[in-house]
C-alpha cells in the first residue's frame, strides 16, 4: 500500500507540469464573453501547416488552437479566411477583431496588441537549383527576391537596399514564381515551402540557408488584437498562458510533426489506430536475399528498398518496427502464416496468399525481363521462349501466373537469382525471368559481357504491403501510409536502388545481324538513358535537399520554440542516456535545476513580451558560460536544467558559481539586474529520471528558501 501511495505521489508530481493551469477570468471578463460571444478572426488559406485547406475544409494548428481556446472560454470564433494582405488590411481597418499568424514588429504597435507567441519557426532562403553557390545575403545582391506583401521583415530587407524585392499575394504564387524563373530566390518559413514543394512535386527549388537579419531571426506567430478591446486582449493572453506544455506539444506533434518528420501530407488516424501504434511493436519479415528490393547484409542488417520504406513508415507513423530474421523467402512466408511476424513491405497479391494475408493497394509496379547469353537474338514476346528451359525463382508469386497463362513454356524453378543467372551462364538454362530491378542490380557487379537483358515481357510485379489476415487495424493504417507517400518519395527510393544504366553495359556481338528496326530501338534506348541519367542527377539533388530540410525540422522538434535550447522531451532523453551510461561506468554525472529569481515580477511589471525577451537573453548567457560537453535546456517556464556528463560535484560547483555570477552581473535589456538560484545533485546507482530531478529540485527549493542567488547541493 505504501509503495502504491508513493507511486501515485510521483505520478502526480510528474504530471502536474503537463496539465493545464486554471484559467481565472475576472467577473468583468466573464460578462464580456457573455455579451460578446462571437470574435471575428482573420486567417490565411495557404499557411501550411497552421491554416490551410484539405478537400475544401479549413484545418491546421491555428484552427485547433482556436477550438481549444473556445472550449476554455466559451468564445466563438468566426473565421475570415483570405490572402494575407486582405486580412491584414481588414484588421488595420478594424473590420475584424483579431488576426492570426502575425509577428511582432514595433511599427505594428499603433494598431496591434500582440499576445505571446504560440509558435516560432525559422525563415529560410530558397533558390533555384541553377543559382550556384550561396554565401549569405551578399549572394542576393542585384537579384530578384520574392517575399509576401507586408511580411514582417520586409522593412529590414528594404533597409539593406541590395536586392530587388518582388512582392506576392500568396505563398503558392511566391513558390511558383521561383519555380518558373520570375525570381531568383524567395524568403519564407520552412514548413510552408516544404509543403508546397511536396504537394506540387517541384524539383528545382533548393534550400540555401536560414535567413538572419539584424532584428529578425525567426517568425514568431502570435494573435494580434485591436488595442481598444482591452478585455478581449486580457482574455486571450490569459487563455494562452493557461495552456499546459502537454496541450501545446500535442498541437505541435499533430501539425508540425507530421510535416517535419516525413515527406508527405497529414495522416488522419482514428483513436483506435493511434492506440494500436502506441501499444504495438510491429514485427516484419523480408526476403533475406532479394536485392535490390530487400536483403540481410553480411552483418545481419536490413538493406534494400524495403529498408528505406520501413524507415519512412516509422517516420510517418511514429511507430516502432522490429525485423524478424529468416534464412529464406519461403521461411518468411511460413513465419507470417505462423503469426511470428505481422507484415511484409513488398508482397505480390495472389489468390493463394489472400487466404492468410490482406493487401494494400499496390505502390510499386516493376516490369519482368528475360536474361540470356549475349549471342541470343532480341526476344519480342515471351512465347519466343517456347521449347527452351526458363528459370524462375522458387516461391515467387509470378511462377504460378506464368505457368497458368503460358502452359507451353518449360519453367524450371531455381533457388535464387544467382542460381538462375549462373545456370544461364553455363548453358543449363536458356533464359532466366525476374524483375528489371533484380537482374539490373546484379548486372552491375557480375555477368558483365556474358549475359544481357534480351527482352521485356508483358507481365509485371505489382507490389503491395501485405498484412496478416487477422490484423485489420494495421491494414487500415498502412493503407493510409500508401495513400500519402508522394511520387517524389517513391522515385527517390526507387532510383537509389535500381540501376537505370545497365543497357549501356550490354555487349551485343551480333549487332551486324540486327535489322534497321533494332538499330532504331537501340538508338531510342540510348536517348532514354541520357534522359534518365539527367533525371537521376536531379533526384539525387532533391533527396539531398530534403534530407537537409528534415535534419533542420528534426532539430526544431527537439528544441524549445522561444529560447532554441533543448526542450523538456529532449532533456529527459539526455538524462536517461546519462543514467544508462553511468550504470556501466565508474564516473557519474551531475544535474542542476535553476530558476530565475522573482521572474513573475518581470511579466507583471513589463509584460509577457519583455518576459520572453529576458528568457532568450538568459538562455544566451547559459550557452556562452558552459562547456561544450554540457547540455542545457528549458524545462518549463523560467526553469532550466543543465546536465554535466562525467563530471564531479566539486568541478561542477565551480562552473555553476561562475554561471551564477555571470547572470547576476548581466545587463538584461530594459529591466533591472536579475539573479538565479541553483539546485545541484550527483547521479546515484538506481537513479531514474524522476529521482535525479527530484533531488536537484529539492536543492533548488532550499536555495530559494535560504535567500536566492545561490547554489545548494543535495
Amino acid at each position: 500500500m505504501t509503495k502504491l501511495l508513493i507511486s501515485l505521489i510521483f505520478l502526480f508530481l510528474y504530471s502536474a507540469t503537463s496539465i493545464a493551469k486554471p484559467l481565472e477570468l475576472t467577473q468583468e471578463e466573464k460578462n464580456y464573453i457573455k455579451e460578446n460571444p462571437v470574435v471575428t478572426v482573420g486567417l490565411m488559406p495557404d499557411f501550411t501547416p497552421f491554416s490551410y485547406y484539405i478537400e475544401g475544409k479549413p484545418i491546421g494548428f491555428e484552427h485547433d488552437l482556436l477550438d481549444l481556446i473556445s472550449k476554455k472560454t466559451g468564445l466563438k470564433f468566426e473565421r475570415h479566411i483570405d490572402k494575407w494582405m486582405t486580412i491584414y488590411n481588414a484588421f488595420k481597418n478594424k473590420e475584424i477583431d483579431m488576426i492570426g499568424s502575425i509577428s511582432y514588429k514595433k511599427y505594428r504597435e499603433p494598431f496591434t496588441v500582440f499576445t505571446s507567441a504560440y509558435y516560432n519557426i525559422p525563415i529560410m532562403v530558397f533558390v533555384r537549383d541553377n543559382f550556384g553557390q550561396y554565401n549569405g545575403l551578399k549572394s542576393l545582391t542585384g537579384k530578384r527576391v520574392g517575399v509576401l506583401k507586408e511580411v514582417f521583415y520586409v522593412k529590414e530587407l528594404e533597409d539593406l537596399g541590395t536586392m530587388n524585392l518582388v512582392f506576392y499575394d500568396s505563398y503558392a504564387e511566391l513558390a511558383k514564381g521561383l519555380v518558373f524563373g520570375e525570381i531568383d530566390a524567395l524568403m519564407q518559413n520552412l514548413p510552408n515551402i516544404n509543403y508546397l514543394i511536396k504537394k506540387n512535386l517541384y524539383d528545382n527549388i533548393t534550400l540555401a540557408s536560414e535567413l538572419i537579419l539584424p532584428n529578425t531571426k525567426r517568425e514568431d506567430l502570435r494573435f494580434g488584437l485591436q488595442p481598444e478591446n482591452s478585455l478581449l486582449v486580457s482574455i486571450m493572453q490569459k487563455t494562452l498562458a493557461s495552456m499546459s506544455n502537454r496541450e501545446m506539444e500535442a498541437l505541435s506533434d499533430k501539425w508540425i510533426g507530421s510535416i517535419k518528420e516525413y515527406p508527405g501530407g497529414h495522416i488522419d488516424l482514428s483513436d483506435s489506430e493511434k492506440n494500436y501504434l502506441n501499444t504495438h511493436t510491429i514485427k516484419y519479415c523480408i526476403n533475406p536475399s532479394g536485392l535490390p528490393f530487400e536483403a540481410l547484409s553480411e552483418d545481419g542488417e536490413h538493406i534494400g528498398m524495403s529498408s528505406d520504406y520501413y524507415r519512412l513508415f516509422e517516420q510517418m507513423l511514429s511507430a516502432k518496427f522490429e525485423l524478424v530474421k529468416t534464412n529464406t523467402w519461403n521461411e518468411s512466408v511460413e513465419y507470417i502464416k505462423q503469426k511470428k511476424c505481422d507484415m511484409l513491405a513488398l508482397g505480390m497479391e495472389t489468390p493463394e496468399r489472400k487466404e492468410y494475408l490482406n493487401f494494400t493497394s499496390h505502390y510499386l509496379d516493376v516490369p519482368l525481363v528475360v536474361a540470356t547469353k549475349v549471342d541470343v537474338p532480341f526476344i519480342n514476346q515471351i512465347l519466343d521462349l517456347e521449347g527452351e528451359n526458363i528459370g524462375v525463382i522458387k516461391g515467387d508469386a509470378f511462377v504460378k501466373i506464368l505457368r497458368e497463362k503460358y502452359p507451353s513454356l518449360k519453367i524450371i524453378e531455381v533457388d535464387d537469382i544467382y542460381d538462375g543467372l549462373d545456370q544461364v551462364k553455363n548453358g543449363s538454362l536458356f533464359a532466366f525471368v525476374d524483375t528489371l530491378a533484380s537482374i539490373g542490380y546484379e548486372f552491375q557487379s557480375k555477368y558483365f559481357g556474358e549475359l544481357k537483358i534480351a527482352g521485356k515481357i508483358s507481365e509485371s510485379l505489382q507490389l503491395s504491403i501485405a498484412v496478416r489476415k487477422d490484423d485489420s487495424i494495421l491494414l487500415g493504417v498502412l493503407q493510409k501510409v500508401v495513400n500519402n507517400i508522394t511520387n517524389e518519395r517513391h522515385r527517390t527510393i526507387f532510383t537509389k536502388w535500381i540501376p537505370i544504366k545497365y543497357e549501356q553495359d550490354v555487349n551485343y556481338k551480333i549487332v551486324w545481324q540486327i535489322v534497321l528496326g533494332i538499330l532504331i530501338f537501340l538508338s531510342f534506348i540510348m536517348y532514354w538513358n541520357r534522359k534518365i541519367a539527367q533525371a537521376n542527377r536531379l533526384l539525387k539533388q532533391a533527396q539531398k535537399d530534403i534530407e537537409e530540410k528534415n535534419k533542420e525540422l528534426n532539430r526544431l522538434a527537439l528544441t524549445d520554440n522561444l529560447t532554441a535550447l533543448f526542450n523538456r522531451r529532449k532533456l529527459e532523453n539526455l538524462i536517461q542516456a546519462e543514467i544508462d551510461k553511468a550504470s556501466h561506468a565508474k564516473q557519474g554525472f551531475c544535474l542542476s535545476i535553476l530558476d530565475i529569481d522573482h521572474f513573475k515580477e518581470v511579466n507583471d511589471k513589463y509584460g509577457h513580451q519583455r518576459g520572453d525577451s529576458v528568457l532568450v537573453e538568459f538562455a544566451d548567457v547559459l550557452k556562452s558560460s558552459l562547456r561544450a560537453t554540457d547540455y542545457v535546456g528549458r524545462y518549463g517556464g523560467e526553469e532550466f536544467i543543465i546536465i554535466f556528463p562525467e563530471s564531479s560535484i566539486d568541478d561542477v560547483r565551480l562552473i555553476i558559481e561562475k554561471v551564477r555570477l555571470e547572470i547576476s552581473q548581466y545587463d538584461f535589456q530594459g529591466i533591472e539586474h536579475k539573479t538565479a538560484s541553483f539546485g545541484l545533485t550527483f547521479s546515484m546507482q538506481g537513479d531514474t529520471i524522476e529521482t535525479v530531478i527530484k533531488r536537484a529540485d529539492n536543492a533548488l527549493y532550499e536555495a530559494k528558501e535560504s535567500g536566492r542567488n545561490r547554489v545548494v547541493v543535495h
